[in-house]
């Protein structure tokens, strides 16, 4: 019996989905159930009842009816011939078990005959199957009974219109359930794959992430403990050549060389109080700022963080970036300006939140762009703060030092 379901199917109903119920075996089985039941019903109740027409015809047809009913498809995929035949020839077969049986419980196979339309052909097509049933059936009221005469023929046959509406219905209401069903598992597994994307996504980010702190840290090594150590190199290079001609130049560069040293380990230290940015996975929002500030605590310069407006969620993105501009002003405070004080203030926004850093230190000078003021330290933090749809300026401030201030939407 061809009830397997499979891929929803486009019908002629004007893009009306019609399909067999894929996936739903408990309505094969009432199907079938019902089928068999009318099948068993009706050939029992002639068997017992009035032989009208005899009991070899009356078999032949049933046997016809059994025949029709296994080739009849419920798949809109089949062969065209099939497509149409079968359901042509299952009617034609019910309505001549119907006859040759005197209507009664047989007339039930309309029932299951539009069941199969809508199916098939969907909704629109089913109700035309139906409307070309009607007058199958009071035909045979006034062929099987011809004294009931025309007006209660009709009064028979109108009874089938509510009955075949509803068999439409409901199975329309099925047909709409399993698309739908299909239509959210669909979506589920298009969610379950764009989630394993970004997953893949967020792998590539972090790998990224990874890669540009590695440039920012070789960078850093490259600017300022290789300068240290070159000095360092030279300075007990002249003393190795000088310690016998002349002890007290020799001295003097060991002594320039642990000055170096000394400025070397500072620098080793500024480094590592610069690679704390495990402090933004252990607190979220401003703790983590406030936290990156006060381990500046001991290096000379006071510094004070403060919070504006009401704190709320920001994304991982935005906050890592408020967190690395917060750091390079600290930094750079330390570096270049001389300050001893500098005031940081997270201020949030209906819409944007920003960042302050500002220090009481000497500002910018004609040099600066050799120690790092806008070098590759500022210029690439500017770079992501712009890529994110903010701003970010660096430079005087209005009362004296210099100042930060990166801006990004909330």
């Amino acid at each position: 019996m061809d009830k397997s379901s499979r891929t929803p199917q486009k019908s002629g109903s004007g893009g009306w989905l019609s399909q067999a119920p894929r996936g739903e075996p408990y309505v094969d089985r009432f199907f079938t159930l019902l089928f068999w039941g009318y099948f068993v019903a009706t050939y029992a109740s002639y068997l017992f009842g009035d032989h009208r027409y005899g009991v070899v015809p009356v078999t032949l047809a049933f046997v016809a009816l059994a025949v029709a009913w296994l080739v009849l498809p419920w798949d809109p995929r089949p062969p065209r011939t099939r497509l149409l035949g079968a359901p042509a020839a299952f009617a034609t077969v019910s309505f001549l078990v119907v006859h040759l049986t005197g209507f009664g419980l047989a007339a039930g196979l309309y029932s299951v005959a539009v069941a199969n339309a809508v199916f098939l052909f969907g909704l629109r097509w089913a109700v035309v199957y139906a409307a070309a049933l009607v007058p199958l059936v009071f035909f045979d009221h006034l062929w099987s009974r011809p004294d009931v005469g025309i007006s209660r023929a009709l009064e028979l046959t109108a009874y089938w219109v509510p009955t075949l509406a509803f068999v439409i219905g409901m199975c329309a209401m099925t047909v709409e359930a399993v698309r739908r069903r299909e239509n959210t598992q669909t979506l589920f597994r298009k969610l379950e794959e764009a989630n394993a994307e970004l997953k893949r996504y967020s792998g590539r980010v972090k790998e990224l992430a990874i890669s540009e702190e590695r440039n920012r840290m070789a960078h850093e090594i490259h600017d300022s403990l290789g300068h240290y150590l070159a000095k360092i190199n030279v300075q007990l290079e002249v003393a190795a050549k000088l310690g016998h001609r002349d002890p007290d130049r020799a001295r003097e560069a060991v002594a320039n060389a642990k000055s170096a040293a000394s400025d070397a380990l500072s620098e080793v230290r500024r480094a590592v109080r610069a690679l704390k940015p495990l402090s933004v996975q252990e607190r979220h929002g401003a703790g983590s700022l406030a936290a990156l500030a006060r381990s500046f605590e001991g290096t000379g310069v006071a510094v004070s963080f403060g919070v504006e407006g009401e704190e709320r969620e920001l994304s991982p993105e935005a906050h890592l970036l408020l967190y690395r501009a917060l750091q390079e002003g600290l930094t750079n405070v330390l570096k270049y300006s001389g300050a001893s004080r500098v005031e940081a203030q997270l201020a949030f926004e209906p819409s944007r939140v920003r960042l302050t850093v500002a220090d009481n230190g000497n500002g910018t000078t004609e040099s600066d762009g050799e120690k790092g003021l806008g070098g590759f330290g500022l210029t690439s933090l500017e770079e992501r703060v712009v890529e994110r749809g903010g701003s970010f300026e660096a430079g005087d401030g209005e009362g004296g030092g210099f100042m930060l201030t990166a801006e990004l939407p909330a």
